[in-house]
């Protein structure tokens, strides 16, 4: 476990600081829900005074139904960093860049021959996930995540309009398929890309290689939301369990991984705490709230 570096040292009472926590894997259960009574704990808090908000992986319409029910204040950090959003009307603050259909043509073209179908990101009327078909279990338990949401769409042929921007693209397949087209990848657009490649947790015997422009990622668009509402990122403590929760824990003042974050994850916090299946975020926030 690291060392809390002295000149990110927080020297503020923890009730006057700005927590950030991940989602899935972090905040929400292991079904991927953030029951009632949770709500009720975090509003509990926030009517206090804590201010909290979320960094997520996911995308606008996946993430509002489950924090509609907070009272948040602040913006929420969407889809790795790519959208710095308003909770309650979805006004887009911020924007980072998006990804060159050229980096998509390439992609595909490595991709296509190996029978890999992507899940491809576009924001232009509406979020939207095209998809040509699901090879594997992995891919198919994805689908279904993703089921009602309303942005699923499937496709016989990638083409987008000209007004789509390309947000990110995603990959599920056995590491042994997909670790040769990330080495592609990382080694051509390594300037272009923000990729990560790490097992699927849902479904261990697979992998996801998720990748968005190089400028998006959630450490990014958390310096520009604390520029935004002028907070120090030494009085920035978040909370995570995956490979996109690092960009956070490198420019935070404190790092805190769930109990049942992955290894990595794990090395780089400063401290861990209960898992997401005991509400380990919910649980630290009122120790320092509600002491007993």
């Amino acid at each position: 476990m690291n060392e809390f570096p002295s000149e990110n040292s927080v020297t503020t009472d923890p009730r006057n600081l700005f927590y950030i926590s991940d989602l899935d894997g972090t905040l929400l259960n292991h079904e991927g829900q953030l029951p009632k009574a949770s709500i009720n704990r975090l509003n509990r808090l926030i009517a206090r005074g804590l201010n909290f908000t979320i960094a997520t992986a996911r995308n606008y319409d996946s993430a509002y139904p489950i924090l509609s029910g907070l009272n948040l204040r602040h913006p929420v950090i969407l889809f790795n960093g790519v959208y710095l959003t308003e909770l309650h009307t979805g006004k887009n603050v911020f924007f980072s860049d998006f990804i060159s259909k050229d980096v998509i043509d390439h992609m595909m073209d490595i991709v296509e021959p190996r029978g890999i179908h992507p899940f491809i990101y576009t924001y232009g009327d509406k979020h939207r996930v095209y998809y040509r078909s699901a090879t594997n279990p992995g891919a198919l338990d994805y689908i279904n995540s993703l089921n009602g949401e309303g942005r699923l769409q499937k496709v016989t042929e990638y083409v987008f309009t000209e007004s789509e921007r390309i947000s990110g693209f995603l990959l599920i397949d056995t590491r042994e398929v997909l670790e040769p087209i990330y080495n592609k990848l990382q080694t051509r657009y390594v300037d272009e890309l923000n990729i990560y490649f790490a097992r699927d947790v849902s479904n261990p015997g697979f992998y996801w290689l998720q990748s968005f422009h190089h400028e998006a990622s959630k450490g990014r668009m958390l310096k520009r939301m604390a520029e935004n509402l002028d907070v120090p990122l030494s009085q920035v403590v978040v909370f995570g369990d995956y490979l996109n929760d690092l960009d956070m824990f490198k420019v935070a003042g404190r790092a805190i991984a769930v109990a049942n974050a992955l290894p990595e994850v794990q090395s780089a916090a400063h401290e861990i705490i209960g898992s997401n299946t005991e509400q380990g975020v919910i649980a630290y926030l009122e120790s320092l709230w509600e002491p007993k």
